[in-house]
């Protein structure tokens, strides 16, 4: 039924039905619920058009992790940081750029346990706990579940995702046909587009890329997938142009039925439009559907940061503890209880700001790292890329990679707010530490990038006052070199 993988104890548990729902319930859950009617503040009528045109900025982002994937890398967990590091030959490169993912991860699932606590605790019923409690709680169970065996992860994601895909579906399709016209004239009204057209549409759209955040979890378990270098590719291009498709088509209905004004004024449009045309009471499928949404998105995010913690270890840029398996379920799970217990601190300190303040800056920077390593891949490490089974020509490659790069350096500067900076860094340096840090993103991104930084070089300090080697040419090639490689540099 499942193999481990070598030496790492890891298990080939997940199919490709839990990797389409660990890819969607992540996208969704962090999406379509809170962004529809922020994206409709910005963009008005337009906002179906704008999840319509990002899904070509997706795709060609998802092409480069489909070559990194479907070549021996792929195999690995890790994700960015294996294709990073070893297309730049440095450890420390792919390190600091999901260093900060890392920390936003685990602010991501502080924050969503938080606002999910606060929703149920909304409900009469579940009322006799406190939001806080009821956000400890979640984050516990999914913490247990995602240490007692990636099978049992990977089949609660997709007990979970499936009915809330389902749900969504139940509000397009009767929907469709109480869609009035006039909600979408003008397309682009006086009061937003008076001043031109480019800043929202670029503001818009980095709004529209929150809901696609996520799409690239799924490379972190290279490790735990079956035939991950067939099915991987495959999977990132095909999920993440349904969820594109399903976010087009229920934004068209939500806009379409109430209007842009009511959805960028009320707090859930999904269910204010829901409500026009259900049965009274059936709306709720819709209510219940946003607490899927939380959940999958939580679920997945414990992924994403306990697989880094797990790669990083097994390179040894962090103590090599961080990459142990547990015997029984196979599972990395002290990366795992890391991650646990930094997102509970997070939650009990109410200091998940700090965190998820460069949730958007860190995606979107490692997209374009990402994107540019694979841009340079063909003519940097050639061995490697060649042993892609998704390998288009070299020209093509640095084509995709160049137009993901430049997309993602474009929104990753609306989500910056580098005009801030020294406005930020002033009231910091006159003693106003929280103020100061949680009032820019780039400031922030900074400070926790000095942070990782530290991290690593006082790492790499130590193991040489204990008179360890560093093998850092060696540990990069082993992920992908082989016999048959001709090409060292």
């Amino acid at each position: 039924m499942s193999s481990d993988t070598e030496e790492s104890g890891l298990v080939r548990q997940l199919s490709w039905v839990h990797g389409a729902t660990i890819m969607a319930g992540m996208m969704i859950g962090a999406g379509i619920f809170v962004i529809t009617g922020q994206a409709a503040a910005v963009m008005g009528p337009t906002v179906p058009l704008g999840f319509l045109a990002v899904i070509p900025l997706i795709i060609v982002t998802a092409l480069i992790y489909s070559i990194y994937m479907s070549g021996p890398l792929g195999e690995h967990a890790g994700g960015a940081y294996v294709h990073i590091s070893r297309t730049w030959n440095s450890l420390f490169t792919g390190y600091i750029v999901m260093w900060v993912k890392w920390v936003a991860y685990a602010g991501t699932i502080a924050a969503i346990g938080i606002d999910l606590g606060g929703v149920l605790h909304t409900f009469d019923v579940l009322s006799f706990l406190p939001a806080q409690t009821w956000a400890l709680l979640v984050i516990t169970v999914l913490f247990v579940v995602n240490l007692i065996g990636i099978d049992i992860y990977g089949n609660a994601q997709a007990f979970m995702t499936i009915p809330l895909v389902v749900a969504l579906l139940l509000l397009v399709v009767p929907g469709l046909f109480a869609v009035s016209g006039g909600n979408f004239t003008p397309l682009l009204p006086a009061e937003l587009y008076a001043d031109g057209y480019i800043d929202p549409v670029l503001s818009g759209t980095a709004v529209l890329l929150f809901s696609y955040i996520g799409f690239e979890a799924l490379a972190q378990a290279g490790e735990e997938m079956k035939a991950p270098q067939r099915t991987l590719p495959k999977l990132f291009v095909y999920t993440s142009v349904g969820v594109g498709i399903l976010y087009t088509l229920v934004t068209f209905v939500v806009i379409g039925v109430i209007g842009w004004q009511t959805a960028a004024s009320v707090e859930a449009p999904l269910t204010a439009a829901a409500q026009s045309y259900f049965p009274a009471g059936t709306a709720v499928v819709i209510a219940l559907a946003s607490i899927l949404a939380y959940l999958t998105t939580i679920n997945t995010s414990y992924l994403v940061p306990s697989r880094l913690l797990y790669a990083f270890g097994k390179d040894n840029i962090v103590p090599s503890t961080l990459a142990h398996v547990n015997e029984r379920f196979h599972t990395p799970d002290v990366s795992l209880t890391i991650t646990y217990v930094v997102s509970v601190v997070l939650v009990l300190t109410a200091t998940f700001q700090f965190a998820i303040l460069i949730t958007l800056s860190a995606v979107t920077l490692v997209y374009f790292t990402h994107s540019l390593s694979g841009m340079a891949l063909p003519w940097l490490r050639p061995e490697l890329y060649e042993q892609s089974e998704f390998r288009p020509s070299p020209i093509v490659c640095s084509i995709i990679g160049g137009v993901s790069a430049l997309t993602m350096a474009v929104l990753g500067w609306q989500t910056l707010s580098v005009n801030g900076l020294e406005p930020a860094a002033r009231t910091v340096l006159a003693g106003n530490i929280v103020e100061g840090l949680t009032s820019n993103p780039a400031l922030m991104l900074l400070v926790w990038a000095v942070a990782g930084a530290v991290v690593f070089f006082g790492y790499r300090l130590y193991l040489r006052s204990q008179d360890l080697d560093i093998e850092e040419r060696q540990t990069i090639k082993a992920l992908y070199d082989s016999p048959d490689s001709t090409n060292d540099d």
